[in-house]
């Protein structure tokens, strides 16, 4: 039996390489506002598995005795017809007729290789050998440490070396950042958990969206419904869920985006008090010991997750799922493999595990360039980031400016498709400031490797 001394330690050894990476899963998913972290191919064809079984009540359906959930008071919506509309100068930085220049900005102890991703793309565009596109060039990657003020020092530097666009793949980079971006003309492109891929700001553009909609308050917004979805098509119907999440204010805005997806199927929302020596198993067990879920959801962070999840999935019937330790790799190490057996993660990134079209297609890429075999999630926030920005810069054409790109790209707006399946969700750029795409799979760890149980899939647009 491993004891909590030797998960401490091994907890220690990936913290450097892999906690940092799950710190923005939170932000991503749910809340978008967790600092310890966290979609259209239509929908494509689920993998059929086997559910769970839920404990049977011989008196037919469980009462609910425990106290309803209280609804928590939504914040002021702000109207994104409200924003003014922008006056946007002609200007050719960092473009000639042959090629556009591009910088990238990452935190790298969260996205370590997200210029791996780039390079990969950027290369399979070079072997197709298309005549009437520009190549891309990197002009130079910056790493800001986390720090705000790095961010925003790489952000000016970008402008002052002629980059056209940022891939922006940083933790640190606040409005303030984002802010002076949006000033200079300057669009950028990554995973959309920061304020500035969402309005009022119109220049940033992310492959899955806006994913703050509903914490900023943006009136309008849609729901990001994926994970109801997949769980519906897990189960083949709604179940019922159990929130468990983190007495803050993090926590606070999990459990309102969350009752807002799940309205009645949320049957109650565990809270994990902070500033006490608890047993975080022990507290989550007896809080639910009276209820009947499907699924117990922990939103509480990649350490705590590791910590308490291999209990809860020996303890509880149903299935245990999070929102954050789908880290290829992760599973190298055969004690976080052991902590996660059995259980279930949500992801917002096309799985590797999946091999279709969309995940082989990079994995070829990456080996074109002497990339990874198992590539990380900064690989793939790269790869599709870039893949967007392409996309735009095709459709402007030959007359390329920041005046000319932000027409084609928020005022016309262009229908994003990776045109290939199990790939980030088509969805139209001129809305990519409001609506999140709403892309996900769902995976269970079994004998030490993850395996897709319902494919990456995509929200009906029909």
């Amino acid at each position: 039996m491993v004891t909590s001394r030797m998960k401490s330690r091994k907890l220690k050894l990936i913290k450097s390489t892999l906690l940092s990476t799950a710190l923005v899963m939170v932000l991503a998913l749910v809340s978008c506002s967790r600092g310890d972290d966290p979609s259209l191919s239509l929908v494509s064809i689920p993998q059929q598995t086997v559910a769970p079984s839920p404990v049977e009540s011989s008196d037919g359906p469980i009462e609910i005795t425990q106290e309803p959930v209280e609804p928590v008071e939504p914040v002021e919506s702000v109207e994104p017809t409200s924003v003014p509309m922008l006056v946007v100068e002609p200007l050719t930085r960092g473009v000639d007729q042959k090629t556009v220049q591009i910088g990238i900005i990452k935190t790298g102890d969260v996205f370590k290789d997200v210029e791996v991703g780039v390079e990969a793309r950027i290369r399979r565009l070079e072997l197709d050998q298309v005549t009437d596109v520009r190549r891309i060039e990197i002009i130079e990657t910056i790493d800001d440490g986390g720090k705000k003020q790095n961010a925003l020092a790489a952000a000016k530097t970008m402008v002052e070396k002629g980059a056209f666009a940022v891939i922006l793949a940083s933790v640190a980079a606040d409005t303030e950042v984002t802010d002076y971006l949006a000033e200079q003309n300057v669009p950028f492109f990554g995973w959309g958990f920061l304020d500035g891929f969402c309005y009022p700001n119109q220049w940033g553009f992310s492959f899955n969206g806006c994913l703050k909609g509903h914490a900023l308050g943006i009136s309008g917004t849609s729901l990001d419904t994926g994970s109801i979805r997949l769980a519906e098509i897990f189960y083949g119907r709604e179940p019922e869920v159990i929130l468990v999440t983190t007495s803050d204010d993090a926590g606070i805005a999990t459990e309102f985006l969350t009752q807002q997806v799940w309205g009645n199927k949320l049957l109650s929302v565990v809270k994990i008090p902070t500033g006490q020596e608890i047993d975080v198993a022990d507290y989550v067990l007896a809080e639910i010991a009276d209820l009947d879920p499907d699924m117990l959801w922990l939103s509480i962070g990649l350490e705590q997750t590791l910590q308490v999840k291999a209990r809860l999935v020996s303890s509880f019937q149903g299935m245990v799922v999070d929102d954050v330790t789908y880290l290829p790799g992760i599973l190298r190490e055969y004690e976080v493999s052991k902590n996660l057996e059995g259980g279930y993660v949500f992801t917002q990134f096309p799985p590797q595990e999946e091999y279709r079209e969309a995940t082989t297609r990079l994995a070829t890429d990456l080996q074109n360039i002497g990339g990874p075999l198992i590539y990380s999630q900064a690989v793939s926030l790269g790869y599709w980031s870039v893949d967007l920005f392409m996309q735009i810069v095709a459709e402007v054409g030959e007359k390329l400016d920041t005046r000319t790109f932000f027409n084609v790209a928020k005022v016309q707006g262009i229908l994003y498709d990776p045109k290939v399946s199990g790939g980030p969700c088509p969805m139209s750029t001129s809305f990519v400031h409001q609506n999140p795409s709403g892309g996900m799979a769902l995976l269970q760890v079994r004998g030490g490797v993850y395996h897709p149980v319902v494919n990456f899939n995509c929200p009906n647009l029909d």
